[in-house]
């Protein structure tokens, strides 16, 4: 008797160890579905997330676009428009000063302004315009009109004799 008690616990011992090994592994199974659910909702939600950035994302672009590129381009142009100030060019500065270079150095220009020829120093950063560069663009954009013009009236009197020409052929 005492042989079939020991061997009734140890058949229910090892029953014991089997059913916890079942259920430990129908819990992992239950885990690693869990875990397949979780990873499937995590890109899922970083699918979610990557496209609420992509509206922030096009803002950036439109703002550089439309802001900072523009400006950064007006700038440039100011600075070369500074670097190319000559002696006789006439100047308007940021205070408003009216002048004439008499002398350019490395980051200062020397203005003479007025009738009583006074002569100021100034910074190259505050020359704000130069009026002479700006006639001169004027002009230039005048003579390329009428020369563009004159160059369609030439092309067009061209043509019409041509055209004159065949027919009297």
């Amino acid at each position: 008797m005492k042989l079939m008690t020991k061997t009734a616990a140890r058949l229910s011992a090892a029953l014991a160890a089997v059913m916890s090994l079942s259920v430990s592994a129908f819990a992992e199974g239950e885990a690693a579905a869990a875990s397949t659910a979780d990873a499937a909702q995590q890109q899922v939600g970083m699918g979610a997330m990557l496209l609420q950035l992509v509206p922030f994302a096009a803002a950036l672009v439109l703002l550089y676009l439309l802001l900072l590129r523009p400006q950064q381009k007006r700038e440039k142009e100011a600075q070369a428009m500074r670097e190319a100030v000559r002696i006789g060019d006439e100047v308007c500065t940021a205070g408003g000063i009216v002048g004439i270079v008499l002398k350019v150095e490395e980051d200062t220009v020397v203005l003479e302004t007025g009738a009583e020829r006074n002569r100021i120093r100034i910074k190259k950063w505050a020359i704000h315009e130069n009026i002479t560069q700006i006639e001169e663009k004027k002009q230039a954009d005048k003579e390329r009109k009428a020369a563009r013009a004159n160059g369609i009236a030439t092309a067009a009197a061209n043509n019409d004799s041509k055209k004159k020409k065949k027919t009297d052929e």
